[in-house]
């Protein structure tokens, strides 16, 4: 492999190639849509905006593959570099409102503060949720010490005075790409596709938190891990909830980091959407453990190095073909926009689980709690992200949709069963 630890070589050059993984979402944005989704900090403190708008300046010189715009080429879209300083905003409207892509020299991500939280919401071509963690600690960092904290330097959150490096902004699928390796993506099934009533201009936002000891300990007694419990309750949340009988799969779309199974340091995407599925085949009367002996391993399994290495070489084989090359990019987007719709039907709702945010000791202790959200989506209209910090897990459920129905049963299941749950939203009930 080449050496990743040079400084990033695009830095000074006015462009950056989109990588592998943004193609789809860089092609299935909309006017007034693109995919995005938000994290975020709650400090021990109460943000002062001009503080944090430098210490925003500061950072974004750190991450020049986030300093840039979206651009439509003669045969693919692609970055441009710009100089603008990003703005930070006060939060005042629902969450994750359509990122300004065309017509802009802004930057593809916003920096919002509200009280004693600091959000990103970023447009998913940019980066994936590592990334903007990575981002997002790094801004609370220089935030804090432009405040007169003194924190240390840290492998997850970075020095805003070092350089960037080239194994920050590389894209890391073609590090992995072996063109000996032969596979497909395998074909989707049709699956259960929760309806929904869209409310425009409306996101309900319901959190859930409980202790990282606490729901692993009550996901232990299935012998499944937290993810997978996650799943499992989701799953027997909507079999139970729908008033008829489910007779398709209801599929789960869960991203799997790359960083965990391949060495790389990039800050742009580096993720692989897989799914966990279960057919109810009609039965109201499913029970919930038979729903985690049916999907227990199965997330492990489709994560094994050999797989993923063989779904890397799938993707990045069907954006380098010679022979889709040379197609205007018109014609691509509107095969793109088609094909990511079929991939966002294949799935009945989307879990992510962020994992622990690693902060150092002198940091942590600001930091009351994060957070994750995903955004709303045209064709799946149902999901929850969820991230840890300090030991407090926080899981959020997002939603165009004002019925809770599904998120009370859930998060009722899980007081149920052992876990220690507070409740929280953005709109009273």
């Amino acid at each position: 492999m080449k050496n990743n630890n040079n400084k990033a070589p695009h830095v000074d050059k006015p462009w950056l190639k989109i990588d592998n993984a943004s193609t789809l979402y860089a092609a299935a944005r909309y006017k007034d849509w693109c995919r995005t989704y938000r994290s975020a900090i709650i400090l021990d403190r109460e943000v002062d905006k001009d503080i944090l708008q430098q210490a925003l300046a500061d950072t974004a010189k750190r991450f020049p593959s986030f300093c840039v715009t979206l651009r439509d080429g003669l045969f693919w879209s692609y970055f441009e570099r710009t100089d603008a300083v990003p703005i930070v905003h006060t939060e005042e409207k629902y969450p994750y409102r359509p990122i300004q892509l065309d017509g802009t020299d802004q930057p593809c991500f916003r920096v919002l503060c509200y009280k004693n939280r600091i959000a990103i919401e970023v447009f998913h071509s940019l980066t994936d949720g590592t990334g903007t963690g990575v981002f997002l600690a790094t801004l609370t960092r220089r935030y804090l010490e432009l405040c007169g904290e003194q924190i240390p330097d840290s492998e997850k959150v970075f020095n805003v005075n070092d350089e960037p490096l080239d194994s920050e902004t590389r894209d890391s699928y073609y590090d992995y790409y072996d063109p000996s390796v032969s596979a497909k993506n395998p074909k989707k099934a049709d699956v259960y596709l929760n309806e929904n009533n869209k409310i425009k201009n409306y996101s309900r936002i319901v959190h859930g938190l409980f202790t990282v000891d606490n729901i692993h300990s009550v996901a232990k007694k299935y012998n499944l891990t937290i993810t997978e419990y996650l799943t499992a309750v989701l799953i027997y949340t909507f079999n139970c909830c729908e008033k008829k009988p489910i007779n398709k799969p209801i599929s789960i779309s869960i991203p799997i980091d790359l960083r965990r199974r391949f060495e790389s340091k990039t800050v742009r995407n580096f993720v692989y959407m897989t799914d966990v599925s279960f057919n109810p085949k009609g039965r109201k009367d499913v029970t919930f453990n038979e729903i985690c002996d049916e999907i227990r391993g199965k997330l492990a399994q489709k994560a094994s190095n050999d797989n993923l290495r063989a779904c890397i070489s799938a993707n990045v084989s069907a954006a380098s073909n010679k022979i889709i090359r040379p197609i205007p990019y018109p014609i691509k987007k509107a095969f793109l926009k088609r094909t990511y719709k079929n991939v966002q039907e294949s799935y009945t709702a989307f879990i992510s689980n962020g994992g622990e945010m690693v902060l150092p000791p002198e940091m942590a202790k600001h930091v009351l709690r994060a957070e994750g959200v995903l955004a709303d989506n045209p064709y799946v209209h149902f999901g929850c992200a969820a991230v840890s910090i300090n030991g407090l897990f926080n899981l959020t459920f997002s939603s165009d949709n004002a019925d809770t129905e599904k998120q009370k049963f859930f998060f009722r299941f899980l007081a149920n069963d052992g876990v220690n749950v507070r409740i929280e939203s953005n709109v009273y009930e």
